[in-house]
């Protein structure tokens, strides 16, 4: 006779999506100060050889910023998983209100978001508690 697989079976093997994979590891990485946000944090502890993974923001709108970092990740050989905006990587990483919070007070008081602060990068320099799928998915990106 065999057996019908359970929910919580279904539920643990739903499928990882960029953006889902991304938002587990900030977020056990954030439970241990494991994420460093910003281009000068990223920098530093690159040289120092800290660094296990960066996420870069698509709209980043300096490009020697994105030049500089892409180089230095690729001489200490740290990958680069790219997130849309700069918007998604800030809320992924819990900095400030959410950005849908802001643009819904803004659009109450019928004035432009001004939405603070910008994070065009991010690195992690200690995951946590792993969540191997997760990781393993960005890896193979």
């Amino acid at each position: 006779m065999e057996v019908e697989p359970t929910e919580t079976v279904q539920v643990e093997s739903k499928e990882l999506t960029k953006e889902s994979a991304i938002q587990l590891v900030i977020q056990r990485a954030l439970n241990v100060n494991g994420v460093l946000k910003g281009i000068s944090e990223t920098i530093k502890a690159l040289e120092n050889g800290k660094v296990q993974l960066i996420f870069l923001a698509e709209d980043c709108d300096n490009s020697q910023y994105k030049e500089t970092l892409t180089a230095l990740a690729n001489q200490h050989k740290v990958k680069i998983i790219s997130v849309d905006t700069w918007e998604d990587l800030k809320d992924y990483c819990k900095l400030g209100l959410p950005s849908a919070t802001i643009k819904k007070i803004a659009e109450d008081k019928g004035k432009d978001a001004k939405i603070k602060p910008r994070c065009s990068s991010a690195a992690i320099v200690d995951f946590g508690e792993e969540h191997k799928e997760a990781k393993d998915f960005l890896f193979n990106l």
